[in-house]
């Protein structure tokens, strides 16, 4: 039985210097990495007129090592001092990165060139968000965790959006090769910042002996098929992948040729689930006091069920309207439900494993969304958008099962205590 405290309000983090440092490096480099998601692609099409074909594949080498490297970079964040994990792949990804517009200078800049630049960026991305996650636990008391996670995921939502319009406007103005700059020097930012972060717990590893990677992957897989709530949460995050997986794929099926929208409609209408996972940020503390972790995290999964359900229903008179909403509540239920379930695995895991622990719910989740992708596209051909958006829904609310069976919803609440049994 997993027992916990209810979260305090977010007030108290000013009270945390470690934690400002590392929310502040946080909100520079999402910021950036915003503006390098429009970049990258827009570099490829316009300067280096690359293929769909190429484009495509640039995609899946941003999302492969998120696959292959997620649990030996669990060990990695478990076996070395964190700090300096975070601190060298800030300064790592900013070299990356930096060499884009260097190259495109000098004309050797190519699509493979940029296989290569993003693989090592993205390598990097997982370590140091299984890092970052390790990392609030112990710059933060367990009642405060629920607020952290809020706030860092705040972060992230606000600068997709953000991002995503200054990369527009940066690509317009000094070209796309010099807007992935920008992201380079928001990485420099973000890791001179962070050598300023002091904690004693963020100095030493936490792995003691050495029974080789494959050992502690094994120990920490291990952890976690014997812990009711994390295997609970993680079977049900990788099913939940795999629907808004599906449902992303057909969702812009049927928008483009069902109700034939613009690609500035369809822009727009993505940004509003941007804003929902905003708003979700801001209340995920809120409903984990009112509610506990537990049933927050269950409601989440049954909301966003019904949000995938309304995009299915039929649009009606006003379909952007429809659509929005069903944007808009799927990514406020999505935000919940990520901080919710972070928040738990951080209670639920010992310190020394909360890496690899991180790492096996990160792999599972990569692992189902191109799958879901996959079976959202060919099904969409087979059997229509809307149908498979209803299926979607469907394995979204097979979702809840794990939760409900691992009985998450009647976790215990008690002020001022932390128990694992």
């Amino acid at each position: 039985m997993l027992t916990v405290n209810r979260p305090r309000r977010p007030s108290a983090l000013r009270g945390s210097p470690a934690f400002r440092r590392l929310w502040g490096a946080h909100l520079i480099s999402s910021l950036g990495s915003g503006i390098t998601g429009l970049a990258i692609p827009l570099l490829a099409a316009v300067t280096l007129h690359a293929s769909p074909a190429a484009i495509g594949a640039l995609t899946a080498v941003s999302a492969l090592p998120h696959v292959l490297l997620s649990l030996p970079a669990g060990v990695l964040v478990d076996r070395a001092p964190q700090r300096a994990v975070l601190i060298l792949t800030d300064f790592g990804r900013a070299l990356c990165l930096g060499l884009v517009p260097i190259l495109g200078l000098l004309g050797l800049l190519s699509m493979p060139v940029l296989y290569g630049v993003v693989f090592l960026v993205q390598a990097q991305t997982v370590v140091y968000d299984l890092a970052s996650a390790s990392t609030v636990p112990k710059v933060l008391p367990p009642r405060l965790l629920a607020a952290g996670n809020s706030a860092i995921a705040v972060n992230g939502s606000a600068a997709a959006i953000a991002g995503s319009g200054l990369g527009g406007g940066l690509v317009q103005l000094i070209g796309a090769a010099f807007a992935v700059a920008v992201d380079a020097v928001s990485y420099l930012l973000s890791g001179l910042l962070l050598l300023f972060l002091r904690s004693p717990e963020l100095a030493a590893a936490r792995i003691t002996g050495r029974r080789g990677v494959l050992g502690d992957i094994r120990s920490g897989l291990a952890h976690v098929l014997k812990d009711r709530v994390l295997v609970a949460l993680c079977l049900s995050s990788g099913l939940g992948a795999f629907a808004v997986a599906m449902r992303d794929a057909s969702l812009v099926l049927a928008l483009v040729r069902e109700l034939h929208f613009t690609a500035a409609t369809v822009g727009l209408l993505a940004v509003t689930a941007g804003v929902g996972g905003i708003l979700g940020g801001l209340l995920a503390d809120r409903v984990a006091r009112r509610f506990g972790f537990g049933r927050s995290v269950i409601t989440a999964v049954l909301t966003g069920a019904a949000a995938i359900g309304l995009l299915a229903a039929p649009f009606g008179t006003a379909p952007a309207v429809v659509v929005g909403v069903g944007q808009f509540v799927g990514g406020l239920s999505g935000a919940v439900y990520t901080i919710g379930q972070l928040t738990m695995r951080q209670l639920a895991t010992p310190p020394g494993l909360l890496g690899r622990v991180n790492a096996a719910r990160r792999f599972l989740v990569y692992a189902s969304l191109p799958l879901g992708a996959m079976a959202g596209g060919l099904g969409g051909a087979a059997l229509g958008s809307r149908s498979m958006l209803l299926i979607a829904a469907v394995v979204m609310l097979i979702a809840v099962i794990p939760l409900l069976a691992a009985g998450i919803g009647r976790d215990v609440v008690e002020p001022g205590a932390v128990a694992f049994t």
